[in-house]
């Protein structure tokens, strides 16, 4: 006797919804790797990809597996397992039947399904860890913080694993039908496996959010750019909010939708995917959008991809053409070892700096060692206000509070560098103006 429930078209319409959702999420997703790989190897070139990004790629794979799952429990199984059934309707279901046989795969699949939704969250703390490990360096008292995460991460994560193999004895039992092999035994809906794995990710994710955000909050930054930097790192509160959304909908929904566990745990991995790529990825949406806005204002970039910037200006390690050998050469140098974690450099970039500190103040321990766009204007009015005699070259040394210009020519003597030196070359626009009128900067 075929006791296989007959799908009404409500649930048939809320598994295609589903599956559409599913495979919409992995597509996105499929999406964010891709520009974060280009935005990677773009900057550093596919030789020095770190561990984090080899790390996403195992990600992307338990994700599509993890998804897979779900799309079979969901279309084939149709979100059968070994609970949501009542005892009496057990010992009449025949071992034979194909209800019987859906069941026993159904939760075969959402064992599987659990791992993978494991391992997945797992692997992208890996990813937050490994970025954080080199976001930090240099930074007062953050090593302390980041070898924690990697004793932690771990640990908890094999914690998850040993309650997903050992929290039913023997495993097969996992997808027993009759009799009742109890809560514990039902992955769908175990209170245990579900709260547990919850809570570890709920911790896990408290103590990687407390690396970045006091580091952003105490920096000499600007409240623009920490209001920016908290929102963006700040995302690990979205990923605790789904993960307790999974395991409250599953421990109430569960009973009367044994697919609950797969609907929400693909929902969770792709919120957290995305948030983990966003550091690598915002680099190429930022540029996008300013090159848009720049576009529809009817303007122009200014900087070409050769360093020198369009109509009239120039770089300033070279002496434009139209102004003769006397001409300024300004060169300012920031060095990359020196660099303070939260630097402007590379915004997300290649060393993983975010912002800097436009007044060249101490940041927990450090200098930051970006010259501001202020610093520039004034080393290049210094350039200019040396006339059209012998063209001097201006070094720019970052000190506490100030910067001082050296003189290579004349009998001064070259003083010993009392900050950061800087060695990025930065590009300034000259305003074409008449002959009489004062030139201001």
């Amino acid at each position: 006797m075929d006791l296989v429930p007959r799908t009404s078209n409500e649930a048939q319409a809320a598994s295609a919804r589903f599956v559409r959702e599913a495979w919409g999420l992995q597509g996105a997703a499929y999406i964010v790797v891709i520009l974060r790989y280009f935005s990677r190897i773009r900057q550093l070139g596919w030789r020095k990809l770190a561990l984090d990004d080899f790390l996403m790629f195992a990600a992307l794979l338990t994700y599509t597996a993890e998804t897979t799952v779900a799309h079979v429990l969901v279309t084939t199984f149709h979100g059968l397992a070994n609970n949501a059934i009542t005892d009496t309707d057990r010992a009449l279901l025949p071992p034979h039947s194909e209800e019987y046989q859906l069941r026993i795969l159904g939760s075969k699949a959402h064992v599987a399904g659990l791992l993978l939704y494991t391992t997945l969250v797992w692997l992208l703390k890996a990813c937050w860890s490994v970025y954080y490990a080199r976001l930090t360096v240099g930074v007062h008292n953050m090593r302390m913080w980041v070898v924690g995460a990697y004793i932690i991460m771990p640990a908890t994560y094999m914690a998850c694993l040993c309650v997903a193999i050992f929290k039913c004895v023997p495993f097969e039992k996992q997808w027993q039908i009759y009799p009742y092999p109890g809560n514990n035994c039902t992955p769908a809906v175990s209170e245990l496996q579900t709260v547990f794995v919850m809570v570890m990710n709920t911790v896990t994710d408290f103590y990687l959010l407390a690396i970045p955000l006091p580091m952003v909050w105490k920096s000499n930054l600007t409240w623009r750019k920490k209001f920016f930097l908290l929102l963006m790192f700040s995302g690990g509160f979205i990923e605790m909010a789904f993960g307790i959304l999974r395991c409250v909908c599953i421990l109430t929904l569960g009973d009367t939708d044994a697919a609950q566990s797969g609907y929400w745990s693909v929902r969770e991995s792709f919120v957290s995917f995305v948030l983990t790529n966003m550091p690598m990825v915002y680099p190429l949406i930022k540029r996008f959008m300013e090159k848009s806005i720049i576009s529809l204002s009817g303007g122009t970039s200014g900087i070409r991809k050769d360093g020198v910037s369009g109509q009239h200006g120039y770089a300033l390690d070279s002496t434009p053409s139209h102004l003769g050998k006397g001409g300024p050469r300004n060169r300012v140098v920031i060095g990359k070892s020196n660099k303070h974690p939260l630097s402007d450099d590379t915004l997300w970039g290649s060393e993983e700096n975010i912002v800097s500190s436009d007044d060249g103040k101490r940041v927990r321990g450090s200098w930051s060692s970006t010259a501001s766009s202020r610093d520039i204007a004034t080393t290049d009015a210094m350039a200019q206000g040396s006339g059209g005699g012998r063209g001097r070259a201006v070094s720019v040394e970052r000190g506490p509070d100030s910067i001082e210009p050296q003189n290579s020519g004349g009998s001064g003597k070259k003083g010993k560098p009392k900050g950061i030196l800087v060695t990025h070359e930065v590009t300034v626009t000259e305003d074409v103006r008449d002959a009489s009128t004062p030139r201001r900067w």
